[in-house]
């Protein structure tokens, strides 16, 4: 049975670049059309489905309904087809891998493995972004990014990497001058808690710590958040106030001493990091060892934490 959509695919993608732009110039200008090719194609759809889509005045349009629902439908099938063919495209054999991920856990979980990762690959290259805004990069273009939320691409497979637990974190020198702390950390003044921007990945802010530990949170005065974890690390370090440190993210530092426990552990998600990467098809090639690699690095940290 052919559906009656099938016809119009063409006229189809005339309306949402349409509605897009709110002009038919403009739509035939990035469709490499006439206007009144365009305008055809539009009457097209307004004759089989029997409604207009368009109030036409002057040079302006204004959508319905129907035409706004209409072109967010194929904007989405298009969306899922540019998935889908950028990874079916990849070449299975190409030895170079993009890896996306968060300037903290590149800094401190990441880059001092990397010479490990290097030797895993074989040779292969693999190129790092970093962002703390992930949600800003097209990640279904990309090999593999360690996300925090494996929502955003659930059709790509995952591998967990690092067990939740966080806790606040101190230099030795601010706990010498701020002894109190060790005992009750609500005591310090507000403006000795050093904030991190989480922006959209849910990790917990002072205010979700204090709220699961059942304690009263200080008036937070929050304008001088950190917008990259390692500055706030780095201001941690030089005892300029607490923090709230990750496991996976601040292990050397503790282990070095550079930085202390001041608190107890919350864990407020299973998993704090996942991998997640493009299907591949060949497991010898660099993404099948990078993934490998990584699920190797991290077993022992959760077979500790189990």
């Amino acid at each position: 049975m052919i559906r009656p959509i099938s016809g119009s695919l063409n006229a189809l993608l005339v309306l949402e670049v349409a509605v897009r732009h709110a002009s038919l110039s403009r739509a035939a200008e990035e469709l490499g059309l006439s206007q009144p090719a365009v305008s055809r194609h539009i009457s097209t759809l307004e004759s089989r489905l029997g409604q207009v889509l368009f109030e036409r005045n002057n040079n302006q349009i204004v959508p319905s309904a129907a035409a706004v629902r209409l072109a967010d439908a194929v904007a989405l099938g298009f969306g899922h087809l540019d998935q889908v063919w950028t990874e079916i495209s990849a070449p299975a054999d190409r030895q170079e891998v993009t890896l996306a991920c968060s300037f903290g856990f590149a800094d401190q979980w990441l880059m001092p493995r990397f010479s490990e990762l290097r030797e895993h690959l074989g040779g292969s290259k693999v190129r790092v972004v970093t962002t703390d805004q992930l949600g800003d990069i097209d990640l279904s273009r990309l090999d593999a990014a360690v996300v925090w939320n494996t929502a955003g691409l659930p059709d790509r497979p995952f591998i967990p990497l690092i067990k939740s637990e966080v806790f606040p974190i101190c230099s030795p020198d601010f706990l010498a001058a701020h002894p109190e702390a060790k005992d009750n950390i609500s005591q310090l003044p507000p403006s000795l808690f050093l904030h991190f921007d989480v922006r959209e990945s849910g990790f917990l802010t002072w205010q979700g710590w204090f709220e699961r530990m059942g304690l009263q949170a200080p008036p937070f005065d929050r304008k001088s958040e950190f917008d990259a974890y390692p500055f706030l690390l780095q201001s941690v370090r030089r005892g300029e106030g607490v923090g709230l440190g990750w496991h996976g993210l601040v292990d050397q530092a503790l282990a070095k001493g550079e930085i202390l426990r001041l608190g107890p552990s919350i864990s407020d998600r299973d998993y704090s990091y996942f991998l997640q990467h493009r299907p591949f098809r060949d497991k010898e090639g660099a993404l099948a060892r990078l993934a490998d690699w990584f699920e190797t690095a991290t077993s022992e940290d959760l077979e500790g934490m189990a």
